[in-house]
């Protein structure tokens, strides 16, 4: 899978582009790059994701991804073409210019497939049905995809990104189709957790990230070729005090050095909130029942 920057000069073959922000990649934005990939195949044409560099661009929006997990799902769903301009580039397009500047004449589009709450151009005064229009007055072709609903929830990042922040990353995973994970570089701790018998790895949680309730996770981890089952405390550690928000996660079972590894940290379950505790050891009497709970569940 190509990534094309749309201020390059390109001669783009033909493309059916999914057009959107895509932050979070969730099932409503597969259904849609699907049937961009399907519509591909149908007319010979390369299948490509029209996107934002910063794909989340709305004012004080966090990212629900990071962007190598969205890349690699991109890839994963079937795409062969990533095209990404920066906000600032097309703000000032009309719906029309838009359409004709970046999507037919860059990107190769013969087909374009948009969400059915898709808002573009200048003023985001262009909706789905305008984008259907004005692709057809430009010779190619559209189609909408209608909201998807989980449990009478609507499908959308505004929906995501509201689970992640209740800590209820159980909905979070319904709605994407994958659980919430993070892939950061291990650093070194103040191993306060390996005095008390319990050896954690320390991330720190990236400021762009959107915000996941603070507290303790049932996790999984991959480490050296396996999985285990592991206890994560996301926040500031208010018992022995942090610079920031980390992610402090014990593996359970686990022997070895991660130091300057990238690991992936999977969020299964919501455990409990953070909390302040009155001694260290009345915070490893915790941990342990945290540890039992996590040995509980499955993974």
């Amino acid at each position: 899978m190509n990534t094309v920057k749309l201020t390059d000069k390109i001669n783009s073959n033909k493309t059916v582009v999914a057009v959107g922000n895509f932050d979070g990649v969730h099932k409503g934005h597969a259904a849609l790059i699907k049937k961009a990939v399907s519509l591909a195949e149908e007319y010979n044409c390369t299948p490509a994701v029209w996107t934002f560099t910063d794909y989340a661009p709305k004012k004080d929006a966090k990212h629900i991804i990071q962007p190598r997990e969205r890349y690699e799902i991109f890839k994963e769903l079937g795409l062969k073409l990533v095209f990404e301009n920066d906000f600032s580039d097309v703000r000032d397009f009309s719906a029309g210019e838009f359409v004709k500047n970046v999507l037919i004449e860059k990107c190769g589009a013969v087909y374009a497939v948009c969400g059915f709450n898709f808002r573009f151009g200048k003023g985001a005064s262009g909706d789905a049905a305008a984008l259907k229009s004005l692709m057809e007055k430009n010779g190619a072709k559209a189609e909408i995809i209608n909201e998807i609903q989980i449990n009478g929830i609507t499908v959308s990042s505004t929906a995501v990104r509201a689970a992640l922040c209740r800590g209820d990353v159980e909905l979070a995973a319904e709605l994407t189709g994958r659980p919430f994970s993070v892939t950061l570089p291990v650093i070194h701790g103040r191993r306060i957790g390996t005095g008390l018998g319990f050896p954690t790895i320390n991330q720190a949680y990236p400021d762009n990230l959107t915000e996941l309730r603070r507290g303790v996770y049932v996790c999984r981890v991959e480490a050296d070729g396996k999985t285990y089952r592991a206890v994560t405390n996301v926040g500031v550690k208010p018992t022995v005090k942090s610079d920031g928000v980390s992610i402090e996660t014990h593996i359970i079972g686990y022997d070895g050095d991660l130091y300057g590894r990238d690991i992936t940290v999977t969020f299964l379950r919501f455990l409990r909130d953070e909390r302040k505790f009155s001694s260290l050891e009345e915070l490893k009497k915790q941990i342990e029942k945290d540890k039992k709970r996590a040995e509980e569940e499955q993974i």
